[in-house]
């Protein structure tokens, strides 16, 4: 009986460790951000011109990301704080001068490697497993991208719907801190 159990273990329990090696998980950051009536007046007031953070967590209901919505951010924020993954941030675009700031998500920290394979996404080789980890509408073998490593100065930031991504690193490649210019806070209630 106790052989019955140490091979349980072994052959039970060691694979399924080995597998939680293989992933790597966001516990912290949540998936809505706060609704606002009365923001903090040091809170700035942005305009999403992109869909590219418009993806499904808000089914069914006035969506914060919405074209032509307003959110709130923190334009002082990255002054006194380090930038994490799954932030939310309004960033400085780069080449585009019809429209000089967008929004995405950080998914990528300096000196990590990060690919994107049918819409998910690998840190290091482990797969990101967090709501904004994968896109479902990115399934097709063309939303992969080769695996890149970022400098010690690098981010990697991505909308979480990626094909509407137009100006984050999956086309602009990785952005500097002094490149994100504020951290998303909160959306204004209607």
């Amino acid at each position: 009986m106790r052989i019955a159990v140490y091979l349980f273990l072994i052959i039970g329990i060691i694979p399924l460790l080995a597998g939680c090696a293989n992933t790597l998980n966001d516990p912290v950051t949540e998936k809505r951000i706060k609704e606002m009536q009365t923001p903090d007046p040091s809170l700035t007031k942005v305009k999403v011109e992109t869909d590219g953070m418009l993806s499904d967590v808000y089914v069914n209901e006035r969506h914060p990301f919405g074209l032509h919505e307003y959110v709130w951010a923190d334009m002082e924020y990255y002054k006194n704080h380090d930038v994490t993954r799954g932030d939310i941030v309004v960033f400085r675009t780069k080449n585009n001068p019809e429209q000089r700031t967008d929004i995405a998500r950080v998914v990528g920290l300096p000196g990590e490697s990060v690919r994107i394979k049918k819409g998910q996404v690998y840190i290091n080789d482990k797969k990101l497993v967090a709501f904004y980890g994968n896109d479902p509408t990115s399934d097709d073998i063309n939303d992969s991208w080769e695996k890149l490593t970022l400098k010690s100065d690098e981010y990697y930031i991505l909308a979480d719907v990626r094909w509407r991504g137009l100006n984050d690193s999956q086309t602009k490649g990785p952005f500097h801190k002094e490149d994100l210019l504020g951290k998303v806070t909160g959306y204004l209630k209607k």
